[in-house]
C-alpha cells in the first residue's frame, strides 16, 4: 500500500467497525487521559451492561473491547497506509455508548512512521490503562494482558481476511500469551466472560484448549 499522510477513514471503516475512526469530532467526546486517571466509568457500564456485580470481569471485559479498538485502528493503518496516528492519551478522545464498541476520534488525524510505534502505544497508552484498571477492580495484569493480545489476534485475523496477511508485523504481545495454529490463535489466559450468567468461553480461550 501506498503511504498516506493522514488517516484512511473510510478504508478503516470498510475494514469492520472496530477499526473505525470517527472522521469528525466527537460531540460529548472525553479525554482518554481521564480514563487513564481513573477507569471507573467505564468498568461500571460493563458491569451494567454484563448484568453483573464483579467488576474485576466488567474490567477485563472493557480492557479487552479498548484494545480491540486501538490495536485494529494501528494495525488497520499500518495495512492500509504504511504510517500510523498517534493514539497516545492526548491525542485520542472517546464516548462509550450505551451499546457497541467505544467511539474514538483524533485531535491531529495525521500518519507517522511505524517503527517504535507500536511501544510507544504500550507505554503510554495500554500499559498505564491495564495498570489503572487492575487498580481499580483487580482482574489480574497477566489476564489483561492476555486480553490485549487476544484482540490484536482478533484483529490480525480479520486482515488476513482481507487480503492483507504481509502487510502487518505481529506484535510480541500475541507471542508471549498465546500461541498461534496456522490462522488460529489460543490465548494462554481467560477473560472470565464466561463466569457471567448467559455467557460461554470465547472462541479463543484457554480452557478450551485444556479440555482437549
Amino acid at each position: 500500500m501506498p503511504s498516506a499522510s493522514v488517516v484512511p477513514f473510510r478504508e478503516l471503516r470498510d475494514i469492520g467497525q472496530f477499526f473505525s475512526l470517527s472522521p469528525t469530532p466527537l460531540a460529548t467526546g472525553r479525554d482518554v487521559t481521564g480514563l487513564l486517571e481513573d477507569p471507573s466509568v467505564a468498568i461500571d457500564l460493563y458491569a451494567d451492561r454484563l448484568s453483573t456485580a464483579r467488576r474485576d470481569i466488567a474490567g477485563s471485559l472493557f480492557l479487552q473491547g479498548w484494545a480491540s479498538r486501538v490495536g485494529s485502528i494501528h494495525l488497520g493503518c499500518l495495512a492500509l497506509a504504511d504510517g500510523v496516528p498517534d493514539l497516545g492519551p492526548t491525542n485520542l478522545t472517546y464516548r462509550l455508548p450505551d451499546v457497541g464498541p467505544v467511539e474514538l476520534a483524533l485531535r491531529d488525524p495525521g500518519l507517522h512512521p511505524a517503527e517504535g510505534a507500536w511501544a510507544a502505544l504500550v507505554d503510554r497508552h495500554l500499559g498505564p490503562l491495564v495498570e489503572a484498571v487492575d487498580e481499580a477492580c483487580g482482574p489480574g495484569v497477566r489476564r489483561l494482558w492476555g486480553n490485549v493480545a487476544s484482540a490484536l489476534a482478533g484483529a490480525l485475523v480479520m486482515l488476513r481476511r482481507k487480503g492483507f496477511a504481509a502487510a502487518v508485523d505481529v506484535p510480541a504481545e500475541l507471542a508471549n500469551f498465546g500461541d498461534w495454529t496456522g490462522t488460529r490463535y489460543r490465548r494462554r489466559t481467560c477473560c472470565n466472560l464466561f463466569r457471567v450468567d448467559g455467557y460461554g468461553l470465547c472462541g479463543d480461550c484457554v480452557i478450551l484448549r485444556e479440555r482437549r
